[in-house]
């Protein structure tokens, strides 16, 4: 019995299992904890794109009526410039695609530099925070992804953090079983538990808030190891359904000591879509092969905003205060917070290696449509949050900055993805209606003297307009073209088993026929989307994790991929043998 009160006092083994919570100045986000009572009430920025719902989509099903030359114009117009401005995405695409297979088989680490002490000290010491964070997701699918850490060419550099939330099913069950799998596998290893309104009571729960408390957790430890050097550690933030290629953070080193503004700048890697992406509807492949070329051809060119998985410097993460768990957008707000922290828009320079990034899935097709539909509105609302965000932040950059990046982040997620098909479409109807529209357009031209075209000027206005969605479908089948030509880096890199994302002709000819609608689906999703969050404000706010459970690796391909990096685990924990194992981390 006396034995007994000396066995309470140890911690029990879910309690170690934990890393410690954020302490010390990381703990504290007073920033975020002040309350506004207004905050569902007050004027919103993003009630700005309803000028998108209400005035540009729908202007070509009205404005003939009155100014018939003007809508055939306005018509030719907005179809020709979304063809040109999907031309520039494919060629900015193919370069990308390019420089990706010139620079496959490179090696990073021998390139980087030793002449000075300095400089080998900055080698010896580099050193890469990978965030990982999580919900409900299958631990088939969390495992596959941090077993392509564990084949990483530099794992014993890595130090990886999961994030996983307090409500997280059997959370400590599986924080126990990754840390038995993975505690020799890289630099150092552990797992957070995100507590519910950690940042106060505007927290919304999702990637964001987890990964504020997740990062300042991680720093917050780096601290106490004596680890935290600024001047050579990078930060990644990922999802549990990242596949990375075998030398990202190779690369992502040699960049980040070579580069004169490794401080200052953000890296995003191409993401491709492809796991299991053969297996979807349509709709999802086309647009997982639509998101794959905009991040090519837009978003890391035009410096707009990283998406999912990135890197950035931690000396930058800490400076920009870590993540905003006000707002669902991880990506696009941190570079938002990034611009206030450098007074200027953040440079996005591209990692040349593909990774993979899980489309929406489920295990029905109902739940495929509820999956695509569900994150499809999920980004749109984010987008126009963020929006808000920029604006009311408009002051901390400079002018210059604030124009040209919200010139861009309008013209990307108002123009091109939400109004680009469906005034095209409101188009095609408008022509469709011309002969009933006839009489009140006669009628209106007595008062207006704005006389409707000929037949021969309708039908040449027709033609123009079909040669532009004509010149979209050469452009889609560019980005099919870039599809296939990510699966060979893929398959090149062993990211995926040879063979195990190919799609026949048949399914490509039928996804590529379908492209264009499936954009429209799309954009009706947006749509509705601005609707929504303009008529409910932040209350629809929320990062509801999407469901995994389409990508199960419990198939052939699972098993044949647990083999191969199984290998490449053991092989890293043979390269680690530092692998942290310390009382409060060990399960």
């Amino acid at each position: 019995m006396s034995a007994q009160p000396e066995a309470q006092k140890q911690p029990s083994w879910w309690q170690r299992i934990f890393t410690t919570a954020p302490r010390g100045q990381y703990a504290v986000d007073e920033k975020q904890q002040v309350v506004k009572e207004n905050e569902f009430v007050i004027m919103r920025w993003n009630l700005l794109f309803l000028i998108f719902d209400f005035i540009i989509i729908p202007l070509p099903l009205w404005i003939d009526i009155f100014c018939p030359i003007f809508a055939a114009v306005y018509g030719l117009f907005v179809g020709w410039l979304g063809a040109f401005l999907l031309t520039v995405c494919a060629w900015r695409s193919l370069q990308a695609n390019y420089l990706m297979n010139r620079v496959v088989d490179d090696t990073w680490e021998d390139k980087i530099p030793r002449n000075t002490e300095e400089e080998r000290r900055l080698a010896d010491n580099l050193q890469h925070l990978v965030m990982m964070c999580g919900y409900k997701e299958p631990m088939e699918v969390i495992c596959q992804s941090i077993d392509s850490l564990a084949a990483q060419s530099t794992a014993h550099r890595l130090i990886v953090v999961i994030g996983l939330e307090e409500g997280t099913p059997d959370v400590a069950e599986k924080a126990a079983r990754l840390k038995e799998r993975y505690a020799r596998s890289f630099k150092r290893f552990h797992v957070t538990k995100h507590p519910k309104q950690w940042a106060g009571g505007r927290e919304i729960r999702g990637k964001c808030s987890n990964a504020n408390y997740t990062m300042r957790a991680a720093v917050t430890r780096l601290e106490e190891y004596g680890d935290l050097d600024l001047s050579c550690t990078t930060a990644t933030s990922c999802d549990t359904d990242s596949i990375f290629a075998p030398r990202y953070f190779e690369n992502l080193g040699y960049q980040f000591l070579t580069s004169k503004k490794a401080k200052e700048v953000v890296w995003q890697a191409p993401l491709y879509y492809n796991h299991y992406l053969n297996d979807r509807p349509f709709y999802v492949r086309a647009i997982g092969i639509m998101r794959a070329a905009y991040m090519l051809g837009f978003l890391i060119p035009f410096n707009i905003n990283t998406m999912s998985i990135f890197s950035f410097s931690l000396d930058l993460c800490i400076k920009g205060e870590f993540f905003h768990a006000h707002y669902q957008m991880d990506d696009i707000i941190y570079t938002l917070t990034c611009m206030q922290a450098l007074q200027k828009r953040v440079e996005i320079l591209m990692i040349p290696m593909p990774v993979i990034s899980g489309p929406t899935s489920g295990t029905t097709q109902c739940e495929e449509f509820s999956e695509w539909f569900r994150q499809s509105e999920r980004w749109t609302i984010g987008a126009c949050e963020v929006f808000h965000y920029f604006v009311v932040k408009r002051r901390r950059y400079n002018c210059s900055a604030a124009m040209s990046y919200g010139t861009w982040f309008v013209i990307y997620y108002g123009f091109i993805l939400c109004s680009l098909t469906l005034t095209g479409l409101a188009g095609f109807i408008n022509y469709a209606l011309v002969n009933a529209k006839r009489s009140t357009i006669d009628d209106m031209a007595a008062h207006t003297g704005q006389y409707p075209l000929s037949d021969a000027e309708n039908t040449g206005v027709m033609i123009a307009g079909f040669s532009s969605l004509a010149w979209t479908y050469i452009i889609f089948m560019i980005f099919f073209y870039l599809d296939k030509e990510g699966c060979k880096l893929i398959y090149h890199l062993k990211m995926k088993p040879q063979g195990a994302e190919d799609t026949t002709f048949c399914q490509n000819f039928k996804d590529w026929i379908l492209m264009w609608p499936s954009l429209v689906m799309y954009s009706c999703v947006s749509y509705w989307a601005i609707l929504k969050v303009a008529f409910y404000g932040k209350r629809v706010c929320g990062h509801d994790p999407s469901s995994k459970e389409g990508l199960k690796a419990g198939q052939a391909m699972g098993e044949v991929l647990a083999s191969e990096t199984s290998t490449s685990a053991e092989v890293s924990t043979s390269v680690c043998p530092g692998g942290d194992t310390s009382e409060d981390d060990r399960a």
